[in-house]
């Protein structure tokens, strides 16, 4: 362990170019300063290319790359090859509309150096760019006894930006982001780390600002299909793997989730991802463990919302009983 260990800090982006300029600067004032900067451009047709050639020039710390043609578009496997082309010993991944106070990455590192944490996590205050205030912070909470359950639950939450992690825990657990997916990926590689490890510090104190804007690439939710079934496949593959150590409640409320994206999208983006839903759905209910009377009713409410969607483009009717037997 170095007394001062390179830090890299890893940031996806795309026509970001009006906004990546504000992100760098934050950077370049953190009070810890052994930092590499990578920078993985997802072919953006804006100026960003312009933009960062000139951080490159004006401080060797900055690094720009542009994601290699035979991975995915999307930052996920940016933020992936930006990890691979990195050399320190603590990584951050964040955002390119982001903002880093000026002690986030000397404070985060501190609980790390000399402990056997394997990751830090850190306040979020949303800032609104349009109404130029801060709106408060992202979530309350970041501290449980259950830190595993209470995330899948959204009872405590962190955005991609907000943990410091120790490079080899990621690396001996082999922690990446899913490049399929378009949305729920910070929840979903959250939620991977969190069922192998809740050893974290948690520092109660905001040292970055989400940045809520007009053109914030997670918003609106579920507008496109392969947000819609990101959503979807996220929450199924909690069930698939995680089931046997979920209690009732929390299995019970990722499914209503899943019944939820089902009914409100069930044609609005075509049959193919319908029909992609409803089994999906169909197929999670073994992970519930019903009775077998249970069992059979509910997959036949199912059914018949299929039918009655896919006929009259009505089915909420049927899906009224299940939703209400997983709400808590």
């Amino acid at each position: 362990m170095h007394e001062q260990p390179l830090v890299s800090i890893i940031i996806p982006t795309y026509n970001r170019a009006h906004l990546i300029g504000e992100t760098l600067d934050s950077v370049l004032a953190q009070t810890y300063t052994n930092w590499e900067c990578i920078v993985v451009d997802d072919v953006s047709t804006d100026a960003t290319d312009e933009v960062l050639v000139e951080y490159v020039a004006k401080d060797s710390r900055f690094q720009y790359h542009h994601r290699p043609k035979d991975r995915p578009k999307g930052a996920n496997a940016c933020r992936n090859y930006g990890f691979e082309l990195s050399k320190g010993e603590y990584v951050n991944w964040f955002d390119s509309d982001d903002l880093m106070l000026p002690d986030k990455i000397r404070k985060q590192l501190s609980c790390l150096i000399d402990s056997n944490f394997d990751f830090s996590v850190c306040q979020t205050l949303i800032y609104d760019r349009n109404q130029d205030k801060v709106l408060g912070l992202r979530k309350e909470n970041i501290r449980s006894n259950n830190a595993f359950e209470d995330y899948i639950l959204f009872n405590i939450f962190w955005t991609t930006i907000a943990p410091l992690w120790r490079k080899t825990f990621l690396e001996e657990n082999r922690f990446v982001f899913d490049e399929s997916l378009q949305q729920s990926q910070e929840y979903d590689f959250h939620v991977g780390v969190l069922a192998s490890s809740v050893n974290y510090y948690v520092i109660d104190e905001p040292l970055n600002y989400l940045v809520d804007h007009l053109d914030n690439m997670s918003k609106p939710k579920n507008s496109s299909k392969p947000k819609v079934w990101s959503n979807m496949k996220v929450r199924a593959k909690i069930l698939k793997a995680y089931h046997p150590r979920l209690s009732k409640k929390t299995k019970h409320t990722v499914f209503n989730q899943m019944l939820t994206i089902y009914c409100d999208h069930h044609t609005r983006f075509g049959y193919q991802l319908f029909f992609r839903n409803f089994k999906q759905t169909l197929n999670s209910m073994e992970y519930l463990k019903l009775n077998m009377v249970n069992k059979i009713e509910f997959q036949a409410l199912l059914i018949l919302s299929f039918l009655s969607f896919l006929f009259f483009g009505k089915g909420y009717l049927f899906t009224k009983p299940l939703r209400k037997r997983f709400i808590y």
